[in-house]
């Protein structure tokens, strides 16, 4: 019979060590009896991964959100994580309860429809030129190519892509985000569907991300591997947090569009 699986109990940034006995015992106290007080120091012990989802997301959306607003709708992430996290799953809770709080700040961000209207026209006008610029080089276009197309100079397309920074980190996370949930609640056939979808989902996003330039690739692995925040990795490339911004900006659109177009031919493929 396979025993329960621990979480990791490496505290998140900012909290002192638990004793790991302790953080045990008190895992396994919550999941057999759901008290409120086993919750709350659960709660404190790992509010820091709210802190870290909230600073890498909050830097290119506070012209839209409050801080304080992001902080608490992440504790309601975390607490939901309690909620639907499994011990048997043999998955780190870090991981998981990471996914539930950027998913329930990403939902609460789009149910505020903060973008105004001129904005999310230029983004679609940018999505069809990297859709139909794409489909002729066969390849993702870089800036200057997509700036040439639309008949702007590249200082006005880092702009748009700049400002809709928060926009594009939405909805390309609405694309992933069914195939990333695999929560407990989910039916066995659904989660088997679901992988799938996600293997494929993976396999496509590799083959575009080898297509980007060197700097968008390295944005790309400070930023979701070695969990930057983009000021972080402004210094290391010796840019501004602005200019870090929009490259990042314009990567998740161009992912985004292109993972759109592939899954419609595969779709049709198939």
């Amino acid at each position: 019979m396979n025993q329960p699986h621990t979480p990791s109990t490496e505290p998140p940034a900012g909290l002192a060590p638990a004793d790991k006995s302790s953080l045990d015992v008190l895992w396994q106290t919550y999941a057999q009896t759901r008290d409120l007080e086993s919750r709350n120091e659960l709660l404190l012990h790992y509010i820091g991964l709210v802190k870290r989802v909230v600073n890498r997301l909050y830097p290119s959306t506070q012209s839209y959100h409050d801080y304080d607003d992001l902080i608490s709708t992440g504790v309601i992430g975390l607490m939901d994580a309690f909620e639907r996290f499994d011990l048997k799953r043999g998955v780190p809770f870090e991981s998981y309860a990471q996914l539930r709080i950027r998913g329930e700040i990403i939902d609460y961000m789009r149910r505020q429809d903060f973008a105004p209207t001129h904005l999310r026209l230029k983004i679609r006008m940018v999505e069809r030129a990297i859709d139909s610029l794409g489909h002729s080089l066969g390849r993702t276009p870089c800036d200057a190519e997509l700036a040439d197309y639309l008949r702007l100079d590249l200082a006005t397309l880092q702009e748009i892509l700049g400002e809709a920074y928060c926009l594009n980190v939405l909805r390309l996370d609405e694309l992933l985000s069914t195939a990333q949930d695999d929560g407990p609640d989910i039916p066995e056939d659904n989660r088997i569907d679901a992988a799938f979808e996600k293997q494929e989902i993976e396999r496509l996003l590799r083959e575009e991300i080898a297509s980007l330039s060197d700097k968008e690739q390295l944005v790309l692995s400070l930023y979701y591997d070695e969990e930057l925040t983009l000021k972080e990795i402004g210094q290391v490339l010796k840019l501004s947090e602005s200019r870090i911004s929009q490259i990042h900006s314009s990567v998740l659109l161009k992912l985004r569009t292109r993972l759109n177009r592939l899954m419609r031919v595969e779709v049709i493929r198939k």
